[in-house]
């Protein structure tokens, strides 16, 4: 079915990010943020140096995925300009 959607998305000409979409993706990124800080946190009050490794590479990760999520909205608004 996504696979359809897809394609006919392409096919329509239609790359453009809904409003909708960019919502879903805004609430994704609020998220992502509050996790990064909340492993940051975590990290800080860490009593063993293994927690504060876990929770700084949970930061890290959501950190990379922030990042991806933006890099990936960003290569989309330059196809459709």
């Amino acid at each position: 079915m996504y696979t359809q959607q897809q394609n006919n998305q392409q096919q329509s000409g239609a790359g453009k990010v809904s409003t909708k979409e960019l919502l879903y993706v805004s609430d994704c990124l609020k998220n992502e943020d509050l996790m990064a800080k909340l492993a940051a946190q975590a990290c800080s009050e860490a009593h063993t140096p293994q927690l504060k490794q876990q929770f700084s590479q949970i930061a890290q990760d959501r950190l990379t995925y922030t990042n991806q999520l933006l890099n990936a909205l960003q290569q989309q608004s330059q196809m459709t300009h």
